[in-house]
């Protein structure tokens, strides 16, 4: 068959009419495309064909399909195939950005690895280009198809954000800050001695009728030195890209991984190896700076929504900045009495 993108020149002075012969196409491709995976996010049933056929298990490892209605359909042509040709020196995401606003597109692209994935949100259509059957981004199998499903679910209060959780009883924390701050560790402290989660990394935020935070991603990472220090015993198993250790919620907590929580409370955590964990009062702008600048500068196509949504959340909730003890058992404790009580 004919695929989309090596026959489309996409150009940046006329980028969303470039972008609407690719999808012109798009129609043909998939009567023809061999089925890859179907799954259900947030009423919306994503079906993905193409010539891609490892994201069948790079869906059922990692994406969480709580059962649902969907209401909505998505169509994703996953192929290994060129992409399209790409008429300037560079790709420049802000100048996209700027060409496709106010249009139903919306585009990423990875030059060094000729990655390319584009989206229609008027039809819910996919189309994602790489060099090979796994040629996708390393970062991928810890969040598959991350950019469809956010733009997918992308409105003015609701979408994906950079964040851990942590939970007791349905009610939670989130948990935000840079690599290296903890907050990998801290989810994990948390699901090995009894609370619960709507997952680590990336988690739905929807602030339709007050905040409340659902799962998309099953998976968790950890530095093989970080997994000693909880007691998890990973082995034998590769790290990835960032020398981490993926696994899933299920393998150290089963059942741990609920449908929704209602956070009190952004934590910020800090490695600060203190005697216990405690807590003090955050202003908005640091807890902001802390939660918003990895979600955006990691889901291109809106940054503007992106920012608008990180802030709705920090306005949402009281900030607490929060120095980590070295127990595991200890953090784990101390953040399960910190939402006993309320947030105080």
């Amino acid at each position: 068959m004919t695929l989309a993108g090596a026959a489309v020149a996409l150009d940046p002075t006329a980028l969303p009419q470039g972008l609407a012969a690719m999808f012109a196409q798009f129609g043909n491709l998939w009567q023809n495309a061999a089925p890859i995976t179907r799954f259900t996010v947030e009423e919306t049933a994503f079906d993905c064909r193409g010539t891609a056929p490892a994201y069948a298990d790079l869906v059922r490892t990692g994406i969480c399909q709580p059962a649902a209605t969907a209401t909505r359909p998505a169509q994703l042509l996953l192929l290994d195939a060129p992409g399209p040709l790409w008429a300037a020196p560079y790709f420049q995401e802000r100048e996209v950005e700027a060409a496709l606003r106010g249009t139903p597109y919306l585009l990423a692209h990875d030059p060094d690895r000729g990655f390319w994935q584009a989206f229609d949100r008027a039809t819910g259509r996919g189309l994602q280009f790489m060099r090979g059957p796994t040629g996708y981004p390393p970062w991928e199998p810890g969040s598959p198809l991350r950019n469809f499903l956010h733009w997918q679910v992308l409105g003015p209060r609701r979408g994906l954000i950079h964040a851990g959780t942590l939970a007791f009883g349905g009610i939670g924390v989130l948990l935000a800050g840079p690599g290296g701050s903890g907050k990998s560790g801290t989810v994990l402290a948390g699901l090995l001695h009894g609370l619960s989660s709507v997952g680590d990394d990336y988690v739905l935020a929807d602030l339709e009728g007050g905040l409340a935070l659902r799962p998309v991603f099953r998976t968790l990472k950890q530095d093989p030195t970080g997994a000693v220090r909880l007691g998890l015993s990973l082995a034998p198993r590769a790290a990835n890209w960032q020398g981490k250790l993926q696994l899933t919620v299920d393998e150290i907590a089963p059942a741990a991984l609920v449908p929704q929580i209602t956070p009190l409370a952004l934590l910020c955590p800090r490695v600060a190896h203190a005697p216990r964990t405690t807590f003090r009062p955050l202003d908005a702008k640091s807890a902001f700076q802390a939660l918003a600048p990895s979600g955006v500068s990691q889901i291109p196509g809106d940054r503007a929504a992106a920012f608008a949504l990180a802030a709705a959340v920090v306005r949402a909730l009281p900030c607490h900045a929060v120095d980590l003890g070295t127990d595991p058992a200890e953090i784990a404790g101390a953040i399960c009495d910190f939402i006993r009580r309320g947030g105080v």
